[in-house]
């Protein structure tokens, strides 16, 4: 996947507000099937009123980004498929388009090899600039919830909220391998808030979904 083309795929999810403004919630990308975007469940946490997806024409990576710049359009979505165990939302509009995104899984991928993350890491504050990071992969573990064991990714690297729902992609062909869920925070958090932040999650980890949970629900 090019620089170029990333801005084409990689939009913000948002909820529309009774003054025409939207509220920014978190990252989505488009699918290779048309309307279709994925995102992380919690980001929408399955409240479909009001639900958009965001298209800032300010967003491309070979540009400078203008940081007072909040023009776009947007597309009413609606949730078709969700996931909640794996965190993966399935979102539908009448955006005409699809993208040649190839999914893979964490099985395609080794610990250490690198990958990409794009999203927008501070559009849940307003700011929605889209941001390239590279990391390296730091393990590949099992985690259970409701009795099922789902694959995922640790990343070597901290992440905002607003990245959650990013695609990540493997540095080496582009392959979707997973998508950004949030950083790992020990079960009850720290019961404090710093800014908005859990100081419990402030560490150079983070946690992705395997990719292929998107492809089982599509």
């Amino acid at each position: 996947m090019e620089i170029k083309d990333l801005n084409k795929i990689i939009f913000t999810v948002g909820r529309k507000a009774p003054n025409g403004s939207v509220n920014l919630l978190g990252t989505c990308f488009l699918l290779n099937k048309v309307g279709l975007f994925a995102t992380a469940a919690h980001v929408p946490n399955n409240i479909e009123k009001d639900l958009v997806i965001f298209m800032s024409e300010n967003s491309d990576l070979r540009n400078y980004q203008d940081t007072s710049n909040n023009k776009g359009n947007f597309y009413i979505a609606t949730i078709i498929k969700i996931d909640p165990i794996c965190d993966v939302c399935i979102l539908k509009t009448d955006f005409n388009q699809f993208s040649n995104i190839q999914i893979g899984g964490s099985d395609d991928i080794n610990v250490s090899e690198g990958v990409g993350i794009v999203g927008f890491p501070h559009c849940v504050d307003g700011r929605s600039i889209l941001t390239f990071q590279s990391t390296s992969i730091g393990a590949k573990i099992l985690l259970e919830s409701s009795g099922l064991k789902n694959k995922h990714l640790v990343l070597n690297i901290q992440t905002r909220p607003g990245q959650s729902g990013s695609p990540i992609f493997r540095l080496s062909d582009s392959k979707l391998i997973g998508m950004l869920i949030g950083s790992y925070a020990p079960l009850g958090g720290g019961g404090i808030s710093l800014g908005g932040v859990d100081p419990h999650t402030l560490h150079q980890t983070s946690y992705a979904i395997s990719s292929e949970y998107i492809n089982r629900i599509m």
